[in-house]
Order: structure tokens, then C-alpha cells, then sequence
């Protein structure tokens, strides 16, 4: 199976490694061939080519280690990301998105034709399309994470939770990004998980700042959270080869939350479109 994949060989880079989806994504990658490299500001325990310490709010530190990748790239996976609380809405929306689209943007001159950029959102961004003026503003900007921290200074409170306008400012940049791409022969897309069982999730309700009964109500009717490998698996397939002709999308990887919520099966929680 994993030929079908076409990831042997093939030079990846990943953020987020040390733990959750990106490292499950990133031992698959391993078992499948790929020489990967790895950016975490934690430890990475997963075998892979190369890792290195990033802190993807840290254009400097990000600069620091694009002159140790590889000078062409196969394939781009961008997991790295923090909840708010307890990060501030500013670090998280400098960490899961600003740092995001720095290291993209830097990365695309290397990336091949027939390449492939897969990021993880959340179903806490699906609302964008209510935030799409202030989103589009935020992306506007240019690529340059200080002025991301300016724009974010100037316009607390107006923008949203922290965390939710990150997840939606990625799902706005992969799907206003595939036309530019797709002239180049490459692909970008994103996963929505639903709430995974992870040390993230931990952290998110950790000292009781998000009650265990309210993340219940994002889960699908299956009544679990998901696993860090089932959203790795979804990374993984929208980069293979098996999903070639597949980009501009949003995939939510919610065992069919969504779905319940478009069909009118629960309450719209999240202000789905």
C-alpha cells in the first residue's frame, strides 16, 4: 500500500512533531519512507532525518533553520499549535497561523511541482465565513510576523477568540491560496478535527479553564474524542499521491459533526455556514 501513497523517498517537512497529530503524522511518514524534518519547540522522539527547535512565533528563529532544509520539498505538513487559553489569543493566532504562513511563504520557492501543503485547522474555525471581512483584513497584511503582532495589537476584541480566528484564518489561506498553487502543479489543503484526545487537549482544559461537559458538546454522535494517529492518517492521505488532484478543501475530520449541524440534527454552535 505504501507505493500508492508515494512517500519513499520524498523530502517532508513537518511542524509540531513532538507530539499529538503532528507526531503521529510524523512517525507515518517514517514507516512510509519519507526522509523527514522536523520543527518543534519540544523534543521530537520520532526517528525521523532531522529535527530542530523552533519557535513559530520567532521570525528569526524560523530564518534560522530554513538554511538547514532541504533546497527541494516534496511535501509540507503544518501541525504546530497552541489552545487559548492558556496561550494568549495573541501568541495563538502568532503561533498557529502568522508563524504558518511565514514558514509556507518561505518554503514555496523549494517546493516541487506535483508537491503538496496540508495544515490542521479545527471545527473551531468553521464559522469563518461570519469573520471572513476581519479575516481577509488579517490576511492582507504582509507576510511578516510583527506586523501580524501589530494588527492583532491594534485590533483586540474586535476579531474573535484567539484561538477560533487562527483555525479560520487557515482555512481562509488554504482555500484563497489554491489558485495561485495550482498554476505551479501544487496542492494545499487542511483538516477540521473535532476535539482529539491529546496532550493540546489536556492543556486546553487544564485547571478547569474549559470544562470536560462543554467540549462534549463538539463531540460527534459517536460520543468520543478522536486520536492524534486518526488525524495524522487524514494529513498524511491529502498529501499522498492517492489525493492528487485534490486541493482547495477543508476537510473536516469529525466522524460527521458537521454534517449533524448542516443537516439541523444539533444546535449550530460554532455558527457553521
Amino acid at each position: 500500500m505504501s507505493e500508492f501513497l508515494g512517500y519513499q523517498g520524498k523530502a517532508v517537512v513537518i511542524t509540531g512533531a513532538a507530539s499529538g497529530m503532528g507526531k503521529a503524522a510524523a512517525q507515518l511518514l517514517v514507516d512510509l519512507g519519507a526522509q523527514v524534518y522536523a520543527l518543534d519547540i519540544a523534543d521530537v522522539t520520532v526517528p525521523v532525518a532531522q529535527s530542530f527547535k523552533v519557535d513559530m512565533k520567532d521570525a528569526a528563529s524560523i530564518e534560522a533553520v530554513l538554511s538547514e532544509l532541504p533546497q527541494t520539498v516534496d511535501a509540507l505538513f503544518n501541525c504546530a499549535g497552541v489552545p487559548s487559553p492558556p496561550f494568549s489569543p495573541e501568541d495563538a493566532v502568532l503561533i498557529n497561523f502568522a508563524g504558518l504562513r511565514y514558514l509556507t511563504e518561505s518554503l514555496l520557492p523549494r517546493i516541487v511541482e506535483g508537491g503538496a501543503i496540508a495544515s490542521i485547522a479545527s471545527t473551531a474555525g468553521m464559522g469563518w465565513h461570519g469573520n471572513l471581512e476581519c479575516v481577509k483584513s488579517f490576511l492582507a497584511l504582509e507576510n511578516d510576523i510583527e506586523a501580524a503582532r501589530n494588527w492583532l495589537t491594534e485590533n483586540a476584541g474586535t476579531y474573535g477568540d484567539g484561538y477560533g480566528f487562527s483555525k479560520q484564518c487557515i482555512i481562509v489561506y488554504t482555500m484563497s491560496s489554491a489558485k495561485a498553487l495550482a498554476a505551479r502543479d501544487i496542492r494545499i489543503n487542511c483538516i477540521s478535527p473535532s476535539p482529539t484526545d491529546s496532550a493540546f487537549m489536556q492543556q486546553l482544559k487544564g485547571d478547569g479553564q474549559v470544562p470536560e461537559e462543554a467540549v462534549q458538546l463538539f463531540l460527534p454522535s459517536n460520543g468520543r474524542y478522536a486520536t492524534g494517529e486518526e488525524m495524522g492518517k487524514a494529513l498524511v492521505l491529502l498529501n499522498s499521491d492517492l489525493a492528487s488532484f485534490v486541493s482547495g478543501n477543508n476537510l473536516p475530520v469529525d466522524f460527521g459533526y458537521c454534517a449533524e449541524v448542516r443537516m439541523g440534527q444539533r444546535d449550530n454552535l460554532l455558527q457553521l455556514s
